[in-house]
Formats: structure tokens, C-alpha cells, sequence
């Protein structure tokens, strides 16, 4: 997801997914539901629901940080409508968190020697830089194949069509997530 994308989580749907996997004590991913008009369904309103791996390559335990996140929002009586929202109820942008995003990052850079002196973090982390194009670069490079690829990140075959409808295979009108989720996982597994 790209950093405005993530704004248009719903967060009953995300509660009911969590609670769902939860319940079958299975952690190893959470399905992210992402309600928004998109391009590829002519402006009309849709939701994904984008499995995330419970843990990466990298040991960022998602599944942990999403149960933070959620029950965090639930002590201030936050429990459905967007996830991320202004003050008076409505979708927050991306552009909203930017301030505090690029201060933690600049601290980070001066206290630690994981972000190097000479990188503008302002420039190589900002908004514009597409999660979707690093997603599917490193799934490439760690062998997730490019059909899985395409399974999780299907904005590929839109953009691959131009202004000419789009044709999706039968995996990707009726496979649904929670069956698919081990297949689905994959991209943000190697991460």
C-alpha cells in the first residue's frame, strides 16, 4: 500500500479480521481492508482486503503491532469508521502524519546508524516513493514468483491496460482471502 492508500482502512473490518484470526489462534497474517473509490472500478466504491504477513523476513511482527494499533484505538473509544481520522470524523490524509513521520526518521538518522548521514530522508522516504514498486521489486529478488506477485498487487495488470478495460482471471474474481491467505502472504513475507 502507498502511504495515502493505507488512510482508507476500515477499522470494524480490520477488528473483525483480527478478532477472526485471533479466535483460531492463527497469527501469521492480517487482512488490512482498504474501502476507497478506485480507478480500476471506474470511480465506483470497492474494498481489498490485503493480507499482511504476522511476521517478515525482517522480524517486524505486523500481527503484534496491528493488535497495538487496534486495541490502542479502542481505549480512546475509536472502534469502527476510518482508522486513521481527523478530529471531526473524517479520513485523514497520508500528508497529516508527514511532519511526525519525517522527525522520527531525522532522529532516528542522528542517534543511530541505521538511516546513513548522507541520505535526505525528506527525498528517499517520502510519500511519493511507491511501497508498491519496492514490494514488488524485493518479492522479486527473494524468488516469490511473478504470478503471487500479480495475486497481491493486481494494480499491475490496471496499469498494464491503460484506459482499456480489464480482463481478470477467475483467481482473481473469486479466490478469497482467508483461503488464499498462505499464497497471498507471500510478497510481504520476504520483507
Amino acid at each position: 500500500m502507498r502511504g495515502f492508500e493505507v488512510m482508507w482502512t476500515d477499522l470494524a473490518a480490520l477488528r473483525y479480521d483480527l478478532n477472526y484470526c485471533e479466535e483460531l489462534s492463527d497469527f501469521t497474517a492480517v487482512s488490512w481492508p482498504v474501502v476507497g473509490r478506485f480507478k480500476a472500478h471506474n470511480g465506483l466504491l470497492g474494498c481489498y482486503m490485503i493480507p499482511i504477513a504476522g511476521l517478515t523476513n525482517s522480524v517486524i511482527e505486523f500481527f503484534k503491532w496491528t493488535q497495538r494499533f487496534v486495541g490502542r484505538l479502542a481505549m480512546d473509544g475509536h472502534c469502527d469508521g476510518w482508522a486513521f481520522k481527523k478530529a471531526d470524523g473524517s479520513r485523514a490524509k497520508a500528508a497529516d502524519y508527514m511532519r511526525d513521520i519525517f522527525d522520527r526518521l531525522e532522529h532516528n538518522q542522528e542517534t543511530t546508524t541505521l538511516i546513513d548521514k548522507d541520505c535526505d530522508v525528506r527525498v528517499e522516504y517520502g510519500a511519493q516513493r511507491s511501497g508498491r514498486r519496492f514490494l514488488t521489486t524485493h518479492a522479486t529478488i527473494q524468488g516469490v514468483t511473478p504470478h503471487v506477485i500479480e495475486l497481491q498487487c493486481r494494480w499491475q495488470t490496471y496499469r498494464a491496460n491503460g484506459d482499456r478495460s480489464v480482463v481478470r482471471s477467475m483467481i482473481h474474481l473469486y479466490s478469497e482471502v482467508r483461503n488464499m491467505k498462505k499464497t497471498l502472504i507471500q510478497p510481504s513475507q520476504v520483507c
